[in-house]
């Protein structure tokens, strides 16, 4: 379970552990093996310091925001509101939680395992060349060689890596899911100007006339929900509830927060007065127009965030309540799989490579029949 802790307010998540239990019993060869995602990638003990901080050796201060000559822009009131929500909502849940020790007070060193780790990761390994279609049909993960290179695969994992525009020509539009989960590589001014300086932030941009005409309305069950990662853009949030929700023939439902906190249970920024970065993340819940799914409203998700750009936490356990038995679950702009799961994406083995891992027990296990997945 990554689910450590639930109330009506929200849920603490630990993306760690989720990806340890995934992982717990892999099928190598003439083994079995248990991978442990390497957890110098969430060893968030500080709050995130700013690129200049970092070059200058000054991140043993606290992160304040920066003075202006100029009066700050100050963010309207109902941005005002959510923030102020946001804060309210995870000092509510952290409280109850005090007792159970699921956060602790550790020696703060900036992040400089995690920073380096990631560095390190984005430097080593190169991303696949695109197109490319492959499965694990079998009902135990496996690791697997790729085009030279090892990678593990969940269980009854089928993944896609090919342009967005090809969607209609290469998945089964006659199937049906009950779930989909989308983190957009949003267009964005910022990561522009990074591109050429920071590789893990140089992903394809799209604008939201290109998001719009993903067939989302065709692939949804008749019960289906959609949930779209979004950041706190004013311009997004709104493009997605005017433009992109009504396009693919969907309804708005409901409206949750990633609250991205350190190994203590601090934010892993200041919350910001004005126009600024906030320690939270949006996600965006519609269902299709023909029901009335029942998900609830203004819902945190508090989680220590993985050191990998865009490594979202898992959302599966979360809706398992607003969702058939066996739903039939999709993510498009997918960077890691998930049992069970099709993924979508440029990136969709990004996370899956063997060196991101490490083996912790090994034992003997006969190879039967169709021992090899289909990758």
């Amino acid at each position: 379970m990554s689910i450590l802790f639930s109330s009506e307010d929200g849920w603490i998540l630990s993306h760690l552990d989720y990806m340890h239990k995934i992982y717990e019993n892999v099928q190598y060869e003439d083994s079995y093996e248990t991978l442990k995602f390497k957890d110098n990638f969430f060893k968030i003990n500080s709050q995130f310091s700013r690129q200049n901080q970092i070059e200058n050796g000054n991140t043993d201060k606290e992160v304040k925001p920066r003075k202006k000559k100029r009066k700050l822009n100050v963010l309207p009131e109902d941005v005002l509101q959510q923030k102020n929500f946001v804060k309210e909502m995870s000092e509510k849940i952290l409280k109850d939680i005090k007792n159970q020790k699921l956060f602790v007070n550790i020696i703060t060193d900036d992040n400089r395992q995690s920073r380096l780790e990631s560095r390190n990761f984005y430097i080593e390994r190169s991303d696949l060349n695109s197109n490319y279609h492959g499965m694990n049909e079998k009902d135990v993960a496996i690791i697997a060689e790729f085009r030279s290179e090892k990678y593990v695969f969940p269980n009854n994992c089928e993944f896609y890596c090919y342009d967005i525009k090809h969607i209609r020509e290469k998945l089964n539009m006659a199937r049906k899911y009950d779930f989909i989960v989308l983190d957009p590589p949003w267009w964005n001014k910022s990561i522009r100007r990074k591109k050429a300086q920071f590789r893990e932030s140089s992903y394809n941009m799209m604008y939201n006339e290109e998001l719009m005409e993903i067939p989302i309305g065709d692939l949804l069950s008749t019960n289906g929900i959609v949930a779209v990662w979004c950041t706190n853009s004013a311009s997004q949030i709104k493009s997605v509830l005017e433009d992109i929700f009504p396009a693919w023939n969907v309804i708005f439902r409901a409206k949750w927060y990633w609250l991205k906190v350190t190994q203590s249970g601090k934010p892993v920024c200041n919350y910001n007065e004005s126009h600024g970065k906030q320690p939270y993340e949006q996600l965006i819940i519609g269902s299709t127009a023909t029901v009335n799914v029942n998900v609830p409203d203004k819902k945190v998700i508090i989680s220590v965030p993985s050191a990998i750009h865009s490594h979202k936490p898992p959302l599966i356990e979360l809706f398992k309540s607003y969702l058939p038995e066996h739903p039939q679950c999709l993510e498009i702009f997918a960077r890691y799989l998930l049992p069970g799961w099709i993924s979508w994406g440029l990136e969709v083995l990004k996370f899956q490579h063997l060196s991101l891992y490490n083996f912790t027990k090994v034992s003997h296990v006969d190879k039967g029949p169709g021992s090899k997945g289909n990758i």
